[in-house]
């Protein structure tokens, strides 16, 4: 009989062992998703805590942090805008610098190319000089003369002059005139009215713009009226400047060669 309670008894304790772990499991279950709801409600605090905040205060600090950007953005702008401004206006003085050197250059160069050529052609001037003054020839303001030794005619002086490459001296200054008249000679020159009487003409066919005649001459009038056609300077004279006669062609005189170097 009390094997049979005793029975039961176990029994009601298994039974009871039974129902009580059944509440402790489900007490597990509870505790876990407690559990869960609040690991969840954590992440939802953090996440919230790190979410960007949308309020007015927040709004205002990124507006001030965008326009802080963009002020700096415009400054590096600017700056590199006037960098480039004045860079180019470096730019622009060198290059106009180098381009008034570059004409100072050329203008040296032209000026010394031209001073060479001059150079060459004072050399040549002077080797021509001196070959013409070891042949008797004599040289004053850019011109050779050559002084006769013996007399011709007005016409057979001149032809001797143009063997020469020169023709009969005309005179085209004040100081020329003194300079072929210091020579000591009594000589032909390059000045007739042989064409057209009274028309006097240089040899180069140009009309004389001064004169150098002595006392009563040219003379038209007298016994040789229309013979005598040519002209020589005759330093008896006493005056430089007036020792200019005119005489017949045909006389013999000495003569004056000319020619430009």
């Amino acid at each position: 009989m009390s094997k049979v309670i005793y029975a039961e008894s176990d029994m009601n304790k298994v039974k009871f062992d039974r129902g009580e772990m059944e509440e402790r499991i489900a007490d597990i279950y509870v505790s876990a998703d407690t559990l869960r709801d609040g690991e969840t409600s954590t992440k939802r605090e953090e996440t919230a805590n790190t979410a960007p905040n949308n309020g007015p205060g927040d709004q205002q600090t990124d507006n001030r942090a965008i326009k802080d950007s963009e002020d700096k953005r415009n400054t590096l702008f600017q700056s590199f805008s006037l960098y480039k401004i004045n860079a180019t206006e470096e730019s622009d003085q060198l290059q106009t610098r180098y381009n008034n050197l570059t004409k100072e250059r050329d203008l040296l160069q032209t000026r010394y190319n031209s001073l060479t050529t001059e150079e060459s052609h004072i050399q040549a001037k002077l080797f021509v000089i001196d070959q013409h003054c070891q042949e008797g020839w004599r040289y004053f303001d850019s011109s050779l003369y050559f002084l006769s030794t013996e007399k011709k005619t007005w016409e057979e002086s001149r032809q001797d002059c143009q063997r020469r490459g020169a023709d009969l001296v005309i005179k085209h200054s004040k100081e020329e005139q003194t300079f072929v008249f210091n020579l000591h000679l009594r000589a032909w020159i390059g000045l007739t009215d042989s064409v057209t009487e009274g028309a006097w003409k240089w040899v180069d066919s140009t009309s004389p713009t001064t004169g150098y005649w002595g006392a009563r001459q040219p003379d038209h009038a007298g016994h040789f009226f229309g013979q005598e056609d040519c002209v020589e300077i005759y330093y008896g004279q006493d005056n430089h400047v007036k020792a200019w006669n005119y005489d017949k062609c045909g006389t013999y005189h000495y003569w004056i060669c000319e020619k430009a170097v």
